[in-house]
């Protein structure tokens, strides 16, 4: 018959006021206390757009898991393809298609060609399955990560990369600056090709470790990260360009004998010949610098094993490579020695990428995500919604 109202005994015959007045429960006591100081605390700020958006899945997103060991992949085999763009050229074997591209001598497939022919032919066909798979790993980055990813930078510059690479080649080939074309126009191209390589395995190879490492953008490191990176990274430039030089005059120019190549700084031949006296003495330097740059980010990240190695690897590698130099031109200029020569190089870039990337992500702080954490994180919280 509705609620009773709670009359005193005492007050039966009083007035109607206080009859009526109704005795505080024990629960109703505490909804009279003073807000509790838990309750007075401020709300934490929103997630950002994109880290809300990786937290409130309860899954890890198949298709990010699956990017990364395809990224990985498309890495991996684009610097075998680079590696055979280095023999391309140190085998003379440039022209080997004519000027045609990007037909082979008038052909989609040369047949009954010479061996440079099929050097040339194999290069253009596996580049362009590099271009189709960078094609592919730029879509599936632009769908599978939010806007303003890291990931989503690295696959567009590696795209972008991919199509100047092959721009130069066609440069290359159409005018004939191949093999053991000594022009001035190829002499002043070749720093900007190596430029182009480098720059396109470095958006290869970072895209992928962007990914393991679910950044929302690309790293800013601390000053005492990058005192000695920025000059790490334009000396292995330099290196790559004086290299270049160095190893075109070895084409153009070869030495019966060690003796003979001295004797070509005597006559003069070319300006080659005086441009490779540059990479040499640049090769000391970069070197010492290489050696700092891996004791001081050893320093700075002692805890971590990755940049450790990396760092380790670095040094190692920069040493062997001011041993291997010498020994090449003591060889002769074998075409064994020079391949590894030149990818030895390209693994030292690498590696200051892997450093500078793994350092930026540990000081990223709150831009660096961990998939354990976020999906535990999200777990506990769906459990809380359903209770």
């Amino acid at each position: 018959m509705g609620s009773r109202l709670r009359v005193h005994p005492t007050h039966a015959g009083g007035s109607v006021a206080r009859a009526n007045s109704i005795v505080p429960s024990p629960r109703n006591r505490y909804l009279n206390r003073p807000p509790s100081r838990e309750s007075t605390r401020r709300t934490p700020p929103r997630e950002s757009s994109s880290a809300a958006t990786m937290m409130r899945s309860p899954t890890i997103p198949t298709g990010r898991t699956r990017f990364i060991p395809f990224a990985w992949g498309v890495f991996i085999y684009s610097m075998l393809v680079i590696l055979w763009g280095y023999f391309l050229r140190i085998s003379e074997s440039g022209d080997g298609c004519g000027t045609d591209w990007p037909l082979c001598h008038g052909a989609m497939v040369p047949a009954g060609h010479t061996f440079p022919t099929w050097v040339e032919f194999v290069h253009r066909a596996t580049s362009g399955v590099v271009l189709l798979l960078v094609i592919a790993m730029a879509i599936w980055a632009f769908r599978a990560f939010p806007r303003g990813h890291a990931v989503r930078l690295g696959a567009a510059l590696a795209l972008l990369f991919t199509i100047t690479e092959s721009l130069f080649g066609a440069v290359l080939v159409i005018f004939g600056w191949v093999a053991t074309d000594i022009s001035t126009a190829r002499i002043l191209l070749r720093p900007f090709h190596v430029t182009n390589t480098f720059l396109l395995m470095g958006a290869l190879a970072l895209t992928p470790f962007w990914a393991t490492r679910r950044m929302s953008r690309a790293p800013r490191l601390r000053a005492a990260s990058t005192r000695l990176l920025w000059p790490a990274l334009i000396g292995s430039l330099a290196l790559g360009w004086t290299g270049s030089w160095t190893g075109l005059a070895a084409t153009a120019f070869p030495a019966g004998s060690v003796a003979d190549g001295i004797g070509q700084y005597v006559t003069g031949e070319h300006l080659l010949i005086y441009l490779r006296i540059i990479h040499p003495v640049l090769a000391v330097a970069v070197v010492a610098i290489l050696i700092r740059w891996s004791r001081r980010i050893r320093s700075a990240h002692p805890s971590s094993q990755l940049i450790r190695g990396v760092a380790l690897g670095v040094a190692i590698l920069a040493v062997v490579q001011l041993v291997l130099g010498p020994v090449t031109v003591l060889l002769l200029n074998p075409v064994g020695t020079r391949l590894l020569h030149l990818f030895l190089a390209d693994l030292i870039w690498v590696g200051l990428l892997f450093g500078w990337a793994e350092a930026g992500w540990r000081e990223a702080g709150a831009e660096a995500y961990s998939w354990t954490k976020e999906v535990s994180e999200s777990r506990l919280r769906t459990k809380a919604a359903s209770n």
